[in-house]
């Protein structure tokens, strides 16, 4: 997916994450976030075309954002584009205020 194509902006961050498929769980860093998707680093990211459940650190002293359901769109080394599929509606609008707070202050 290119950034032209993209539905929501996405937020240059550095949030801590985790990530699981199957019984593999592994951390990494969120790159930019949206409420739509997001880039992640890690030692050993995820193959494209897989699916993965994720917990983003906000770092609001909230509990992590659950991403239930992401499609990896693509991998480059160390870093992938994730498409959010399953999200909760309250997960949903905390994605949306973090992203609004981040355009605020951008």
């Amino acid at each position: 997916m290119t950034r032209e194509s993209r539905k929501a902006q996405r937020f240059a961050v550095q949030l801590p994450c985790q990530f699981w498929s199957y019984a593999t769980k592994s951390n990494g860093t969120v790159l930019n976030l949206s409420a739509q998707g997001c880039a992640m680093t890690a030692e050993q990211p995820p193959s494209v075309l897989t699916y993965v459940s994720l917990d983003i650190d906000l770092l609001n002293g909230e509990g992590p954002a659950n991403i239930e359901l992401a499609g990896v769109r693509w991998v480059s080394e160390h870093r992938c584009g994730l498409e959010f599929i399953r999200v909760r509606p309250d997960i949903l609008m905390r994605l949306r205020a973090f992203a609004l707070l981040l355009q605020q202050t951008s």
